[in-house]
């Protein structure tokens, strides 16, 4: 790793995820810097002067919209913890994914954050960026399940599983919403009480 990138990890423009179950080496590396982001997803081309203001509810804003509010929550890592009420367990965060394997029956996955608690428990927070109540379905929940499943074929554990969902607005109640065990809205990573 050259002195220029690490640099750029210790200055807060790219993060290092570790991944729950791999070596050190096997790390993500993330571009956080938010300017950047945006600058690269809407600026660096050369288009109308208006682009960005004309982008409202378009596929790329939203999926720019996500992205950053992935970004946002692991910026507030504590008060996702504190919104659990798990401010004093101790914890190590991940995030994970793992390539579809037919001979063992692995789809591919991925969860956005892991939280690996002290004890024994590991909270599976899924980011939804949505702009009112999301509505989690049954193709939300057959992916929870795919998901719960790969990790605890592929990383050997026998922790319990709490799905948590990380969206701006809530969870809308619908008939597979009772399989989310915690919901943190986007006001929590704001405002501690």
């Amino acid at each position: 790793m050259t002195k220029g990138f690490l640099k750029l990890i210790s200055c807060g423009f790219i993060r290092k995820h570790t991944v729950l179950g791999k070596k050190t080496k096997d790390a993500l590396y993330q571009l956080t810097d938010f300017y950047t982001l945006f600058h690269f997803q809407f600026l660096q081309k050369k288009r109308d002067e208006h682009y960005w203001t004309i982008q409202t509810d378009t596929p790329v804003r939203n999926t720019w919209c996500g992205l950053a509010f992935e970004r946002v929550c692991f910026e507030h890592v504590n008060e996702i913890k504190y919104g659990l009420g798990i401010s004093g367990v101790l914890t190590e965060v991940h995030s994970w994914f793992t390539k579809a394997d037919k001979s063992s029956g692995i789809k591919g996955a991925q969860i956005d954050m892991v939280i690996v608690r002290n004890d024994r428990i590991i909270n599976l927070c899924e980011m939804k960026y949505s702009i009112s109540e999301y509505s989690y379905t049954g193709k939300d929940d057959e992916s929870l399940r795919n998901k719960i499943a790969a990790l605890k074929t592929v990383c050997k554990t026998r922790y319990s599983f709490h799905p948590v969902l990380v969206t701006t607005y809530g969870l809308k109640e619908g008939l597979y919403s009772g399989r989310i065990q915690a919901v943190i809205r986007m006001d929590d990573l704001f405002y501690r009480l």
